[in-house]
């Protein structure tokens, strides 16, 4: 195998990994995703709208808001940013430099040899 093979599977097992870790990535975000979604569009179904002949005189607050705000959106939000945090501190992978493409895999050459 020569030195052009060797470059060239390096920078293709390279880019196989970087690709695989960015699915992973992309995968977590999702799922979070949808199931921060699902608990918001739940909270806010269920707690968001009281017909008016069951509503309260005095509406049940938290730290001053109304609690379907507190627990479908502020909440919902501050773990939010704690999984930012996490996800960006602890699972987010850096990538190594920028590889160059191999030249004779680059369009217009005929596999690097010269005439």
């Amino acid at each position: 195998m020569g030195e052009n093979e060797h470059e060239k599977e390096s920078f293709y097992a390279t880019q196989y990994r970087h690709f695989r870790q960015c699915l992973r990535e992309t995968r977590l975000i999702a799922v979070v995703w949808t199931l921060m979604l699902i608990y918001c569009t739940t909270v806010f179904s269920l707690t968001g709208y009281i017909p008016p002949e069951e509503r309260p005189d005095v509406p049940s607050l938290i730290l001053g808001i109304p609690s379907w705000v507190f627990w479908g959106l502020f909440f919902p939000w501050c773990l939010g940013v704690v999984f930012t945090i996490w996800f960006a501190q602890f699972y987010l992978k850096e990538d190594e430099p920028y590889a160059e493409f191999p030249e004779a895999d680059m369009p217009g050459t005929d596999g690097g040899e010269s005439e």
